[in-house]
């Protein structure tokens, strides 16, 4: 995309809600096959566009993890804070003659980056977007990005965030067939120094891809079916590869190209790549939405010269933007403010899925479970992208290698103690974290369900801290520290603004709360709702701990409640509030309800809790509405030497055989 995105006035608009039914087509499908390797960049050309805090919400309950932003534009920067998306950040093109002096691109770098970080997960830095080689500032972006790299390495994140620039396929002398593929004479001199600096840096080089230029530009030699990856057979045929589609052509023409230019071990991330909807010609709802789903599908096969390898690519973009150039350039966005992608008879939107903030416990107190390995494999054939373990077991940090699930590691109460002293909380940070660093590790928790009065109480807080200076040490402050903590702290728990936690427990968790709040890390809460129905189902309904009740139960001043779980959610929140932890947010690190062992624990209410809690985590509570509520169920599989009550041993979503009990969906 020529044109460069950047900073224009956004008007706040209460669209959430028609938004995220608009995602349902793209978004969904996103989730369920290419997310992995997919982002969407948010260009910001619009003067009816949401907040940006807004945005963030909307990758997080779509489930896209990535983001390219062309500017560092504060107020994104500030509500990407603690998010997890991993993000593209622009160097603009008017800045670039600034940042060959060293002092200003250090000075670029610890305004927009390190004091960001790690609360922002910065992935790259594109010094420059399809910068051509006949523009006068052509000559600033190697110097930019060689002082851009110098402040990060200062800083000690030149190994997490590589530097690089977005460059156009146009750049490209000869492209056809792809094995041909080499920088024209005006490009060469200009890109190949900075594909040594790539060679160099271990960087990838950002490249924006297009087939729709490509094919509007010679429709005659390029057909439409080429382009959107619609062909039945192969089009091209370049020695020992076969090309089906436009896409891969150009991206393997680009790998020839830095082959012959000394960039034989560059990758290339598609930094860019769309179809418009409107404007110009093949610019159709049909097309484009033929294209993204197409393209979404695609990308985690590689491409013939690399097969096998995902395509890190980033869909151009959210939101059409209206004060982009007119004609196609204003219409890019996959996700628009008016339901573009849902008037096609074709393209009709889908219901999100609740299964977006969802993940799913992995508890191994068993002797008949499935092998670590099958284990993994399962959750990734399931679509389950998130999972929680209780301890850094090696056989499932090793199958995790590479999955991209996210994990909350937990750090078992038995070893508390001696992860109070620090150089054993960092020895266990280098054994169990540093050593695997190709599994995304989300969250630890310090401990399970600790009560104020246990023998490990005093070494939470200790432990918690020690575990966080030895992450930030190893320059992995993007993973928080929290603890797991049940409901039986709260003292008052009703009406959920009566919320606060009990006298014995104010003093174990008041220290962590403000540890929390100071390090942008959620409190991680097991919710239960089946436990206060069984003690006491005179007062609390079973349709209310079900999510069945066809009307508000509990009316709490401006807040209704037609379910235990928000309340009992509601309930934490008000007593973090009253704890000084006003900011910190609430992951359900656990919640489920059995399916035997006693009167009410049966396969059908069981059944009922899960759906009806996938369904509902999107939504929010009362006090948060629309914030979607990551949530872990407990558990993946029953666990036959748990105990002592006969209904632990049976939460599991599927048997130990893999055999599901409820045909629940995560996709």
């Amino acid at each position: 995309m020529a044109m460069d995105s950047s900073n224009r006035r956004s008007n706040t608009r209460a669209f959430m809600a028609a938004i995220l039914l608009i995602c349902g087509f793209l978004l969904s499908h996103l989730e369920i096959t290419g997310a992995q390797s997919i982002g969407v960049c948010y260009g910001r050309n619009g003067d009816n566009l949401p907040s940006a805090a807004e945005v963030i919400t909307l990758y997080q309950s779509n489930g896209i993890g990535r983001m390219r932003i062309y500017d560092p534009n504060q107020e994104t920067l500030n509500s990407l804070r603690g998010s997890n998306i991993e993000l593209i950040l622009d160097v603009p093109l008017d800045k670039l003659e600034e940042l060959t002096n060293a002092a200003a691109a250090n000075e670029w770098v610890q305004t927009n980056v390190v004091s960001f970080s790690p609360d922002v997960k910065f992935r790259y830095i594109a010094v420059g977007n399809e910068v051509s080689p006949s523009d006068q500032r052509a000559n600033f972006v190697l110097p930019a990005m060689t002082n851009v790299h110098n402040a990060l390495a200062a800083a000690g994140l030149q190994d997490q965030i590589k530097v690089s620039t977005a460059i156009a396929s146009s750049l490209l002398g000869d492209s056809s067939p792809p094995s041909d593929g080499s920088f024209s004479d005006t490009s060469i001199s200009f890109i190949t120094p900075i594909i040594s600096f790539l060679a160099s840096n271990g960087s990838p080089l950002l490249a924006n891809i297009y087939p729709y230029f490509s094919y509007t530009g010679d429709p005659i030699n390029i057909g439409l079916d080429f382009a959107l990856f619609n062909a039945p057979e192969v089009v091209v045929q370049d020695g020992e590869y076969g090309y089906k589609n436009l896409f891969d052509a150009l991206v393997d023409s680009l790998y020839s190209a830095l082959e012959k230019t000394g960039g034989a071990n560059v990758n290339i991330v598609v930094s860019e790549s769309g179809w418009p909807s409107e404007g110009g010609n093949a610019a159709n709802v049909d097309n484009a939405g033929t294209y993204y789903r197409n393209l979404i599908n695609h990308v985690t096969q590689g491409t013939p010269k690399r097969s096998g390898q995902a395509i890190e690519t980033y869909l151009f973009a959210m939101f059409d933007e209206n004060l982009k150039e007119a004609g196609v350039e204003q219409h890019f966005g996959t996700v628009n403010l008016l339901p573009t992608f849902i008037v096609s008879k074709n393209l009709q939107s889908q219901p999100i899925a609740g299964a977006k903030p969802i993940g799913v416990c992995n508890g191994r107190i068993a002797d008949n479970l499935p092998s670590e390995q099958e284990v993994v494999n399962f959750y990734t054939s399931n679509g389950i992208g998130k999972m929680r373990i209780y301890d850094p077991n090696t056989a499932t940090l090793q199958a995790l290698r590479g999955t991209n699930i996210e994990l909350i590691l937990g750090v078992p109460n038995q070893d508390l103690q001696s992860l109070a002293t620090p150089s054993a909380a960092n020895d266990w940070v280098q054994r169990n974290v540093v050593a695997f660093s190709d599994v995304k590790f989300r969250y630890i928790s310090v401990g399970n369900e600790v009560k104020p009065g246990d023998a490990a109480a005093p070494f939470v807080l200790p432990a918690m801290q020690n575990i966080n200076n030895a992450l930030t040490s190893a320059n992995l402050g993007q993973i928080k520290v929290s603890t797991s903590i049940d409901t039986s702290l709260l003292g008052n728990s009703y009406p959920p603004s009566a919320g606060s936690f009990n006298e014995n427990a104010s003093p174990h968790i008041t220290p962590i709360i403000n540890f929390l709040a100071m390090t942008g890390a959620p409190l991680l809460a097991n919710v239960y709702t089946y436990f206060p129905y069984i003690s006491d189902p005179v007062n609390i309904n079973i349709g209310y701990a079900l999510f069945q009740s066809p009307a508000v139960v509990v009316q709490d001043g401006a807040f209704g409640y037609q379910n235990l779980f928000d309340a009992m959610l509601d309930a934490l929140y008000s007593a973090l509030e009253k704890a000084g932890g006003a900011s910190v947010d609430i992951v359900v690190s656990e919640s489920g309800w059995p399916s035997s062992g006693e009167a009410s624990a049966t396969v059908e209410n069981a059944s009922t809790y899960y759906k009806n809690l996938i369904n509902h985590v999107v939504n929010g509570t009362p006090k948060k509405p629309g914030k979607p509520i990551e949530t872990y169920l407990f558990a993946l599989f029953d666990e036959n030497q748990k105990g002592p009550a006969e209904t632990e041993r049976h939460f599991g979503l599927f048997y130990p055989t893999k055999e599901p009990k409820y045909g629940v969906s995560f996709t």
